[in-house]
């Protein structure tokens, strides 16, 4: 979509299911659309990885797995 509008949601806590979230994106992101007319793309942040063994590991470790 050119010139698009990103939208990044934080879900911080358990205020929303899992299975909730997807739909509820996309309900914010038509909302949004319709309301100001203009494209809008609605994303959830993207979660990083946790796994302090992962994190240790250079790059090359982590391309042999």
């Amino acid at each position: 979509m050119d010139n698009a509008h990103h939208i990044t949601v934080i879900f911080d806590g358990d205020g929303f299911r899992k299975d909730e979230r997807g739909p509820l994106l996309l309900a914010m992101e038509a909302w949004l659309r319709h309301f100001t007319g203009k494209p809008a793309e609605v994303f959830m942040q993207r979660m990083g990885d946790d796994s302090k063994l992962r994190r240790s590991m250079t790059a090359e470790e982590r391309a042999k797995l």
